[in-house]
């Protein structure tokens, strides 16, 4: 019995030990009193490292507001023609001859806004939730009438560069110049009709089937870029290439869209119109004994068994 009685050396140790708990534990190496602490994990889950995104997250927002803003676009496109054409002009790096620099520099500002414009909508269709996508999409008629704007600034320094309305009739023999007259008149109509009150005259569908007519002007133009002169191929590319890689994945990704939804099975047990008419008598029947004594609610009651044609039991008030 003595012996069964006798303390363990552990228990031993610490008895016999002046040290307080923590200390005792730390010194004799009794650590299976302690509370063992998980390894961190490599891979942390989503809640955990939310905190490390909230600087991100704050910043994307700041930035999604600072692009949604009007007076940032109006900005940035009025700051492209003083940065390109304005500053050059006053400095004199426009070169020998600085009227057709004009004409060029102008031309490509105006194509390259209308590539913006109609980069757009394909990039909303690939990233729907993208805040950044969704707040440059608000401009688009801003962007598209400044693409306008620069049109009709490259066609009056090409009036310029021709010496007056004489040497425009004598340019008019150039195939690129109907081109880009063609493609300058159709987005002088689109900017006309870019207004709340022309889409109410209009109506929706009508002036989207109008709008559309920007593909037609955007080909036309780069077309007219392209065989221009020498060199200008190549500001034609960049801007055909992407485009096409754009609009090719669009209507992949509305086709794959449309075909899922297609394919999608229905319902084995699809809803009929007995169970319709038993969803709304039960509910009905509730209601009328939530509010017995009303003799409307027994009517409509009563007039949607007689419409039912079938018999779902009898209705009961409470007394």
């Amino acid at each position: 019995m003595n012996a069964l009685r006798m303390k363990s050396p552990k228990r031993a140790a610490k008895s016999a030990s002046l040290l307080c708990k923590g200390e005792r534990i730390e010194v004799r190496g009794f650590s299976e009193s302690l509370p063992k602490r998980a390894k961190p994990s490599p891979y942390p889950l989503p809640w955990e490292w939310r905190g490390e995104q909230e600087p991100r997250r704050k910043a994307g927002a700041v930035l999604t507001k600072i692009l949604a803003h009007k007076l940032f676009v109006l900005a940035a496109l009025i700051g492209i023609g003083i940065w390109l054409l304005v500053i050059p002009a006053f400095t004199g790096r426009l070169g020998a001859n600085p009227l057709e620099k004009l004409l060029h520099q102008s031309g490509e500002i105006s194509i390259w806004i209308l590539g913006v414009v109609l980069a757009l909508t394909p990039l909303r269709v690939l990233f729907p939730r993208s805040r950044i996508v969704a707040a440059l999409n608000r401009h688009r008629r801003m962007i598209g009438v400044a693409a306008c704007v620069y049109g009709l600034l490259h066609f009056g320094f090409h009036i310029l560069y021709e010496g007056g309305l004489d040497g425009l009739a004598r340019s008019l023999s150039k195939p690129f110049i109907w081109l880009g007259l063609a493609g300058l008149s159709i987005l002088a109509a689109l900017t006309l009709t870019s207004n709340n009150w022309s889409v109410r005259t209009l109506g929706g569908r009508n002036w989207k089937l109008l709008h559309r007519l920007a593909y037609v002007a955007a080909t036309l133009l780069i077309y007219h870029q392209s065989i221009a002169g020498k060199g200008h191929w190549y500001v034609a590319r960049w801007l055909l290439f992407p485009l096409l890689a754009l609009q090719i994945a669009r209507l992949t990704k509305t086709l794959f869209t449309r075909w899922a939804r297609a394919s999608r099975p229905m319902s084995p047990n699809p809803p009929s119109a007995d169970s319709y008419f038993r969803k709304r008598e039960t509910s009905l029947t509730k209601s009328g004994q939530k509010v017995a004594g009303r003799p409307s609610q027994l009517k409509q009651l009563a007039a949607l068994r007689a419409r039912s044609g079938s018999a779902f039991g009898a209705i009961t008030t409470p007394l």
